[in-house]
């Protein structure tokens, strides 16, 4: 027995002392390969992550502003209750834990590897990120963010520190799309298939933006304006637009539009509602409230009717239909100025959806309420079917979202001309007139990029197009104050927004316009209007540094670009 272990002693001697002299050699191979280390993973494996997470990021953020923006369905009734902290868990998550994380993750890689223009694209995502988190939420992490076990409770910066950080990201994201020698660019590049020179375009059209949104607040900010309004390097083209395609797949994955998917079931019927107020503003609000099926060259790309008409209202399937201006006029008294300002229940000639803040039952209405239609979800034409939706209708959900249009620049550039002066690229009245023009060959051009036809009596004639262009342009000429001009740009701007809540929500806090935003209907005292959202529960209850919640009585508190009275929107 003792011969035996004093063998297996040497034996372990001799394997130690093997072991050691191989150190070296059996270290290399001590890497799990189910977990690899950042140096080894793929540059264009993570710009695919951050491109997919962002798209899902800026999805989540521009349907609660679209929400609040009556462009869909608030419920409401109180603005201190219509969302949770936990409302806001997937937006905060993603921004933090798959776009911010792995664009971070990534320059370094690709900077090391020379590859400049996948860099560049990161830290504009990034940049946008942050921007949207602070015109969501405030004051949010920034310089201690994703900075792992060296700081596993980051603290918030101030709003106006991060926005400094974003300006800061995008001219780095320029001078990486910049650098020469630059090793190949991205293998999927989903919004710019690899153009360089169209990122930049965007990262100076985001610092535009930007500015914009701090003018009330930074007395310098028109300045910087001006300089990028001279240059001009900014999305001023369709071909340039900044937009997320989506497909027609239906499972593993489905690659449709998020809208589409809500609308068009296999069993049939709409599974939510548009806002009545962004329906009444493109369908009758120019029109005396009367819907005007020739006004709006968008109307019929936008909306699919189910229904043309309100055969199918009753008690049941409409309650508030007999209370309005469509059968006997009887709104309650508290409800103002209707159908004069805003709509009621519905808004004509089938058009139905829901009035901002009514929390009331659903009734059974899936098969007649309007859905969204081809621009920008890929779903139905509008051209008086009258049917109940399918699974496969219109442009089978190869939709778009509209993260930002040239229409939009020259609204934001008509904005500046007439409320700061800025001057070289046309007065305010010209810029809004090219913005509706960019946003009607935008939509009207759109159902051919999804292989869809439109019946040829229903396309806008050059006409029609000049009709609306002239009467918007009458309304302009006989304001009377660059208030009342200002208005019927943002309006514009929002109308040509459908799809983006992100910015009519910015936009409605920063100009108040436009100015007659349907009141909630539920109740008549629903609370200030939400000038920024709760902290999402998993940052309060999991970060010791967050700041205190906001309470439901200050839902009011407001972004720091944001300086106008709390009772300045509804």
């Amino acid at each position: 027995m003792n011969y035996i272990k004093f063998i297996i002693g040497i034996l372990g001697i001799s394997l130690f002392m093997g072991l050691s002299s191989c150190k070296k050699t059996f270290d290399a191979l001590l890497n799990n390969p189910n977990y690899p280390s950042p140096s080894t993973a793929d540059v264009d494996l993570y710009l695919n992550e951050v491109q997919v997470s962002f798209k899902d990021f800026w999805n989540t953020a521009s349907d609660y502003g679209a929400q609040l923006t009556r462009q869909q369905q608030w419920y409401g009734p109180f603005y201190r209750n219509g969302y949770t902290p936990a409302t806001f868990d997937f937006m905060w998550t993603t921004a933090y834990a798959s776009v911010i994380k792995n664009a971070q993750a990534m320059v370094p890689l690709a900077q090391s590897q020379k590859k400049y223009i996948q860099s560049g694209i990161a830290r504009i995502l990034e940049a946008y990120t942050y921007g949207t988190l602070v015109d969501d939420f405030g004051d949010v992490p920034f310089g201690e963010a994703n900075l792992g076990a060296a700081s596993t409770n980051p603290k918030v910066d101030p709003g106006a520190t991060t926005y400094a950080g974003v300006q800061t990201l995008l001219d780095s994201a320029i001078a990486d799309l910049q650098k020469t020698g630059a090793a190949t660019g991205p293998a999927n590049d989903l919004y710019y298939s690899g153009s360089a020179a169209n990122w930049i375009t965007l990262a100076k059209t985001l610092k535009l933006k930007y500015y914009m949104q701090v003018r009330l607040v930074d007395q310098t900010a028109a300045a910087s304006i001006q300089a990028l309004l001279s240059e001009n390097n900014l999305i001023n083209n369709p071909s340039q637009d900044f937009v997320f395609k989506y497909g027609t797949n239906i499972t593993a994955p489905d690659s449709r539009h998020p809208h589409y998917g809500l609308d068009y079931a296999n069993s049939g019927g709409v599974g939510e509602y548009i806002g009545n107020y962004m329906m009444w503003a493109v369908a009758a609000e120019k029109w005396g409230g009367n819907v005007n099926l020739t006004g709006d060259p968008r109307l019929r790309y936008y909306f699919y009717r189910q229904a043309t008409n309100y055969a199918w209202a009753n008690q049941q399937s409409c309650p508030c239909y007999s209370s309005s201006y469509f059968q006997t006029p009887n709104y309650p008294s508290w409800y103002p100025s209707v159908p004069d300002k805003t709509p009621f229940c519905v808004v004509g000639k089938g058009y139905t959806g829901r009035d901002h803040g009514d929390n009331s039952g659903t009734p059974p209405d899936v098969n007649f309420r309007t859905a969204w239609g081809i621009y920008p979800a890929g779903g139905q034409f509008d051209a008086n079917q009258g049917a109940a939706v399918t699974l496969t209708m219109g442009g089978q959900g190869a939709g778009i979202s509209p993260i930002w249009l040239s229409s939009f620049t020259s609204f934001v550039k008509a904005e500046a001309a007439l409320v700061l002066g800025s001057t070289g690229q046309g007065t305010p009245r010209s810029l809004l007139l090219s913005g509706i023009s960019a946003s009607i060959s935008k939509v009207l051009a759109f159902p051919s990029t999804v292989n869809y036809t439109v019946p040829s009596n229903y396309i806008p004639s050059n006409s029609a197009i000049a009709s609306y262009d002239s009467l918007v342009a009458s309304n302009y000429d006989t304001a009377s104050s660059n208030d009342s001009r200002l208005n019927i740009i943002m309006t514009e701007y929002y109308i040509a927004a459908w799809g983006n809540g992100l910015e009519t929500y910015n936009n409605y806090r920063l100009t108040g316009m436009p100015n007659n935003m349907q009141l909630a209907k539920a109740v008549p005292e629903p609370g200030f209007f939400m000038r920024s959202f709760y902290y999402p529960s998993v940052f309060e209850n999991r970060n010791s540094n967050a700041p205190v919640q906001k309470t439901p009585g200050d839902a009011v508190q407001k972004v720091f670009w944001d300086n106008n009275p709390d009772n300045f929107i509804n």
